[in-house]
């Protein structure tokens, strides 16, 4: 039977064997820098799509709520879409779809245009968060457009 040191250095052994040879410099697929010294990945999109997911439909049920303007047929429509059109990216990233680059570029437009809704209510904390939420997404899913999967 083999102790705990044996697995651990046989472990090490085939992860060295098996990790695959780089050239220096070079992004791994699936990846791209988002910020100096970070690398995007496609995790890191699929995060922030399902991130966006909940924000917006929790902030449809905080505009219900909340009534006057909040409750514009549009408004309402446009963080409905945003939602699903973010659940709809994750799953195609999760699927390593082909078409993933037409899905996150369609995504970051309803992104930005749900964030540019949000932001037009500026006394509204909630609402400048579900914007914030969105732009961020719509960044990520710009950076993984160009990226293969």
């Amino acid at each position: 039977m083999w102790d705990r040191r044996q697995v651990l250095a046989s472990l090490t052994m085939i992860s060295t064997i098996a990790l695959p040879i780089q050239r220096v410099g070079a992004q791994p697929a699936g990846t791209m820098p988002s910020m100096p010294g970070m690398v995007m990945t496609a995790q890191d999109c699929i995060e922030s799509c399902l991130r966006t997911h909940v924000m917006c439909l929790e902030t449809e049920r905080y505009c219900l709520e909340k009534g006057g303007k909040h409750v514009m047929p549009a408004h309402l429509t446009l963080l409905a879409d945003c939602a699903e059109m973010c659940q709809k990216t994750a799953n195609s990233l999760l699927r390593r779809s082909s078409q993933h680059a037409a899905v996150c570029i369609a995504s970051a437009q309803l992104c930005d245009a749900c964030a540019q809704e949000c932001e037009a209510f500026k006394d509204d904390e909630r609402m400048l968060v579900c914007a914030r939420t969105c732009r961020d997404c719509a960044k990520h899913c710009r950076e993984m457009s160009k990226l293969p999967i």
